[in-house]
């Protein structure tokens, strides 16, 4: 469960939001661009700051095996589960320092060891609240 702290808009469609996991302390901050959808779609402009949500953050960038030099937003990563779809995404939860987040199977498959490897990530995507789910995950 995560916190809604804050909201920044950063263009007419999409936003970064800052959310506290509520068991480990992390703050996170996390890209969403779930606005840019059809009318049908729901997204993730309902949730209001100090409000209390289930989240999907999946890390955006590349995993590579640790015998590669870390770079500055590397993080070690150890797969915990089975792979989900999250719409047409198919994904693998991974921990790190006790915090969830979930890789695409596609950046991982040329991994050795999933049991720990590392993930150079650009940004943390927020992909699914409560039971809703990113609508570019959807088309």
């Amino acid at each position: 469960m995560y916190k809604l702290l804050s909201i920044e808009e950063d263009y007419m469609f999409t936003r970064y939001v800052e959310l506290k996991n509520c068991e480990t302390g992390k703050v996170e901050q996390c890209f969403d661009d779930s606005d840019v959808r059809n009318d049908e779609q729901k997204d993730f402009w309902f949730m209001q700051i100090g409000g209390i949500y289930e989240c999907k953050i999946l890390l955006f960038g590349r995993a590579f095996d640790l015998s590669e030099t870390m770079e500055e937003n590397c993080i070690l990563c150890k797969a915990i589960g089975q792979e989900l779809t999250v719409g047409r995404l198919k994904i693998i939860p991974v921990v790190n320092n006790e915090n969830l987040y979930y890789v695409a199977t596609k950046d991982i498959k040329n991994i050795k060891d999933v049991s720990r490897f590392a993930f150079d990530f650009s940004r943390k995507d927020l992909i699914q609240v409560d039971e809703i789910i990113a609508p570019k995950l959807l088309r």
